[in-house]
């Protein structure tokens, strides 16, 4: 369910709702609930601290931040520390998650650091943005191919998309359980055929003494 309340100049928790900053022109009606896609209980896992010490940006997005100058939606926010870096750069950002505990620690990481990032609580499987809505998009770690033309769609022409996600390796690398999360080889790029490629990567990194198969996309829309 998608929840926007008037925009305010501080963001506050009203029991289970929030204050939601984003522009109403940005958003479409949305007619479905969330969707499960076999997914974790997310609230539960940040609750247990699964993502404690996930607090700096992905290393993808400090390497490129330069190239975002607009308004940048990141899907999949989860605890904030991509939007929360962007919008420390003077970005106007705009994160979409669907875990409410998740949204609560942005929530409070955004505050703790007198920072504005614009929160929806909604499904990634059903994007709530209208068309040509940013300038930017950022997804790290989330994985739904179906909305690939969704995500091409609310970017502006000469907009940048940043992603950077699972790719199938061996038993040996850290990785989903589920292999509809995985990508295969040179999979990315093809998702997104009316982009031009600024940076294009496939290979292992480490992870928390892990290793972890990982292809990284930059590239800008047509």
């Amino acid at each position: 369910m998608l929840y926007i309340i008037a925009a305010e100049k501080k963001l506050s928790l009203k029991g289970r709702r929030w204050t939601i900053i984003v522009p109403r022109g940005n958003l479409k009606r949305m007619r479905k609930e969330s969707t499960d896609h076999g997914t974790p209980d997310w609230d539960d896992r940040y609750r247990k601290g699964f993502y404690d010490g996930a607090d700096g940006p992905h290393g993808l997005l400090v390497q490129y931040h330069d190239l975002f100058t607009g308004r940048t939606a990141d899907i999949a926010m989860g605890n904030g520390r991509d939007a929360l870096f962007l919008a420390s750069k003077g970005i106007p950002v705009t994160g979409l998650e669907r875990s409410w505990e998740g949204l609560r620690i942005a929530r409070q990481a955004a505050a703790a650091r007198g920072l504005t990032v614009a929160m929806v609580q909604g499904d990634a499987a059903q994007l709530p943005f209208r068309k040509g809505s940013f300038q930017g998009v950022t997804i790290f770690y989330f994985l739904l191919r179906s909305i690939a033309p969704d995500i091409a769609a609310i970017l502006d022409r000469g907009g940048i998309l940043m992603y950077e996600t699972f790719l199938k390796a061996g038993d040996d690398v850290d990785h989903p359980g589920n292999p509809d999360f995985l990508l295969d080889e040179g999979e990315l790029p093809a998702l997104f055929p009316g982009f031009e490629p600024i940076h294009y990567n496939e290979g292992l990194r480490d992870h928390k003494g892990r290793k972890r198969a990982t292809a990284q996309l930059v590239a800008r829309k047509r």
